[in-house]
């Protein structure tokens, strides 16, 4: 197979790279809609944090920070605003009077705010998308996600 035939090595603007990363921007530019036309309490982000540390009890910033690949001190000021509003709390881990983490947990308010922030979404998503396309959705995703694996592995990329 020639360089021109292989779609790996079309132009960038073509590429499965380029597709992946408009798709990316448009789902993002689609949450931030959402969450201005349904005056949700939360933006994107603080929604994404408060999944993660759902799943995660006790997980820490820096962990956070990889998970959805935001800058470490930007997730600090989204943590902040969201223990400000009761939706989680932060407890330090100290060794000899030392801090060595601090783990956030979900309230009962995170739960309630993340439930109805997921709900909309969930519901916004089922309206943009057929049953089929997000089938096939759902079958590109694992494929992507198992490429990000691949590519991590062989570049020693963590987050």
């Amino acid at each position: 197979m020639s360089v021109k035939e292989n779609k790996i090595y079309t132009a960038y603007n073509e590429s499965v790279i380029y597709a992946a990363e408009c798709f990316a921007k448009v789902i993002k530019e689609f949450m931030r809609i959402v969450h201005k036309e349904y005056s949700i309490k939360i933006s994107h982000n603080e929604y994404l944090l408060l999944e993660q540390i759902l799943l995660n009890p006790g997980i820490t910033q820096g962990d956070l920070a990889r998970k959805i690949s935001i800058q470490r001190n930007y997730v600090s000021k989204l943590l902040a605003a969201l223990e400000n509003n009761k939706y989680i709390k932060r407890e330090q881990e100290t060794k000899s009077k030392r801090i060595i983490a601090v783990k956030s947990y979900i309230t009962k308010e995170g739960e309630e705010i993340y439930s109805k922030t997921r709900d909309i979404l969930v519901n916004e998503a089922m309206l943009l998308f057929s049953e089929k396309e997000i089938k096939e959705l759902d079958e590109i995703s694992q494929k992507l996600f198992k490429q990000v694996d691949k590519i991590k592995k062989i570049k020693n990329i963590k987050f």
